[in-house]
């Protein structure tokens, strides 16, 4: 397969993710690698997980190594419409704002984005 192919199929599995959702969809990603546990991913994984619970419209998943240690715990949160922010070095409390802000709100919080990407 090569690499156009393999950016086709990402982009196609992505975009089932989120067939017939509106861009009030988020799927929030905590990176849970052993970095990520020791500097408290797992509460930043807990508080979001309250909030999805909460609010419909979010998908909250762990995952793997996110690969920017020294940014732990990180967070990406990925938008219906392909948008990808990933927030690093994350607190309770800045998930909290990060929530009620961009989440919910719709406005990225830019002080903490450490990359942007869309898919």
């Amino acid at each position: 397969m090569t690499l156009q192919e393999l950016d086709q199929l990402k982009h196609e599995i992505l975009s089932e993710r989120f067939t017939g959702q509106d861009e009030k969809c988020y799927r929030v990603t905590v990176g849970m690698g052993t970095c990520g546990i020791k500097a408290g991913a797992a509460r930043i994984l807990e508080e979001l997980k309250n909030t999805a619970a909460a609010n419909d419209g979010i998908m909250v998943a762990p995952a793997g190594c996110l690969g920017l240690c020294s940014f732990e715990p990180i967070i990406e949160i990925r938008s219906a419409g392909g948008q990808v922010y990933t927030y690093g070095s994350m607190t309770p409390e800045k998930v909290r704002k990060i929530a009620a802000e961009h989440i919910l709100g719709g406005r990225p919080v830019e002080e903490w984005i450490i990359a942007t990407r869309e898919v």
